[in-house]
């Protein structure tokens, strides 16, 4: 009878213990709303890709492998032009990268409006910025910089007060597991092992990290994707985890690379893009967006309730390039002013946007980012509440604006002086809280933003009228034109260099790179000698 009694009070403990267990790790709607209001709140933060693969700058042997050149990214280049370990052993420990100041940029980052960073800890060539047990393939053993860069770059987000996020690549590793694109076969344990030891390491060395960002978790290694879910419920159960981890596991959505929100998205999402065409740091990749364009795409994902993660590219030395520092320091300008506009804001309740733009929403404000035509007058249907007064934001110049109550519109003339900024932001005080007609709403949709695919087509010259010209490639022949924007490179044996423009020659050998779906409309042109 005893023994009976014990096994059952065992029985219970065991349950309780499971119950326990379960309830730690489960969280009410209202919770994971306060876990998550930190970042809601934010919206704008920097993403890291530095590594090793930025000492190569996007090129080996002559090669360019670049996203911009129709290749996966210059981050990519270990698996793309098949660098054997050994060479790309040695080149990491060149690595060495004397000017880092992680002080620096994090102040750059905070400068912009950026309220968290988000820094490759391991990314597809499996290479450690961090000190760590499970392999010597790391920035302290397999480097000539031997210290632990990720500690400093954490230690001056703590002391800054910049939220932290670390980006880990869980699924793909070149190096400890498998040099392939795709790879549906079941994991080792040889390699889950190195994952494990490398988030505890992450999630216990270096205090409070607020988010991770996994990539390109797969569903058939659900496996793995929720041994790496759990251990961050274990050691860092506020920790925000990103949905690139699989298996529906993440707290919220990451849209596709260079992708950004539609009008009237909901939930919890982030658009990730790049001020150029390559994540990491590329020598020849020259198409930089301009500042405009990045501080547009800010203000849209705000209105589109997306949190929008910019990425920088340092070079191996450790320093933002100027293209980058000049960027930074024009979203600064314009976040100075228009902040209030993107920060603790809700994006727009409707379908649609205005041809003239979009709006945010915070407490009794509304916030009209005129990132679309640039009208004298312009027209804000759908809003039931009284305006009290209206004014640009940042200047406290008064706008004029007439206002029909019941059939919910407005037209409001913008100043002169508006259009001086980047993107011009109007202030409309409401006498009360919000109250919108769905049905008055705008409902045009623009065109959808993502990254362009790209077609690399290399061929002998056939003929050309210095405009228009054909090139032979195995036999097949393809017609291209260009245009005042094409990119004119010379690749003179390995040296590649960009160049204001050459006369195309017949008989010679021409790479080209065109738009997938438009294939006569070229982005590049390289004379190859």
């Amino acid at each position: 009878m005893k023994n009976i009694i014990i096994g059952i009070l065992a029985n219970i403990l065991v349950i309780q213990a499971s119950f326990s267990q379960e309830k730690k790790w489960s969280e009410t709607e209202a919770e994971k709303e306060e876990r998550m209001a930190w970042w809601s709140d934010a919206k704008f933060g920097m993403f890291v890709h530095w590594g090793v693969y930025s000492a190569y700058g996007g090129e080996w042997n002559g090669i360019d492998y670049g996203k911009e050149m129709g290749g996966g990214s210059a981050e990519w280049i270990y698996l793309l032009a098949d660098i054997p370990k050994e060479e790309y052993e040695k080149k990491a420990q060149q690595f060495n990268p004397v000017n880092y100041k992680p002080a620096a940029w994090v102040k750059m980052a905070k400068d912009a409006g950026m309220k968290y960073m988000v820094l490759t800890t391991k990314h597809h060539d499996g290479f450690a910025m961090f000190d760590t047990k499970a392999s010597d393939w790391n920035i302290m053993k397999s480097s000539a910089y031997k210290k632990d860069l990720l500690k400093e770059y954490i230690d001056e987000c703590h002391k800054q007060g910049m939220r932290v996020g670390i980006y880990y690549s869980h699924e793909k590793d070149w190096y400890h597991y498998k040099k392939v694109r795709r790879n549906g076969a079941e994991i080792p344990e040889s390699y889950k092992k190195i994952v494990k030891t490398h988030l505890e390491e992450l999630l216990t060395n270096y205090g409070q990290i607020d988010l991770i960002w996994f990539d390109m978790g797969v569903k058939r290694h659900a496996n793995l994707n929720q041994m790496c879910y759990d251990m961050v419920r274990k050691y860092q159960p506020d920790c925000i985890v990103s949905s690139r981890i699989g298996n529906n596991l993440g707290d919220y959505e990451n849209l596709g690379d260079r992708e950004l929100a539609s009008p009237g998205s909901e939930g919890y999402l982030e658009s990730i893009m790049t001020l150029r065409h390559n994540w990491g740091y590329d020598k020849n990749d020259a198409n930089w967006k301009p500042s405009e364009e990045v501080i547009s795409m800010l203000s849209k994902c705000a209105c589109r309730n997306s949190n929008f993660l910019l990425n920088i590219g340092p070079g191996p030395d450790g320093c933002f390039t100027p293209e980058e520092t000049v960027r930074l320091n024009n979203i600064a300008e314009w976040t100075k002013v228009n902040g209030a506009s993107v920060y603790e804001t809700k994006g727009s309740p409707f379908k649609g946007e205005y041809k003239w733009g979009s709006i945010t929403t915070k407490k009794q404000k509304v916030y009209l980012h005129l990132f679309g035509e640039k009208n004298k007058i312009i027209n804000i249907n759908g809003l039931k509440t009284k305006i009290n007064k209206a004014y640009v934001l940042g200047a406290n110049t008064a706008v004029i604006f007439t206002q029909n109550i019941d059939k919910a519109t407005i037209a409001a003339t913008i100043p002169n002086e508006a259009y001086k900024q980047t993107i011009p932001v109007i202030v409309l005080e409401l006498n009360g809280e919000l109250e919108v007609d769905l049905e008055k709403g705008p409902t045009w949709v623009p065109p959808s933003i993502h990254h362009t695919n790209r077609k690399a087509t290399t061929g002998v010259l056939l003929e050309s009228d210095g405009v228009n010209f054909v090139l032979n490639n195995d036999k097949k022949q393809q017609s291209f034109r260009l245009n005042e924007e094409v990119q004119y490179r010379i690749n003179d044996h390995g040296n590649i260099q960009l160049v204001p423009g050459f006369n195309l020659t017949k008989n010679s050998k021409y790479k080209v790179v065109s738009t997938t779906g438009n294939a006569s409309v070229v982005e590049i042109i390289t004379l190859m000698k």
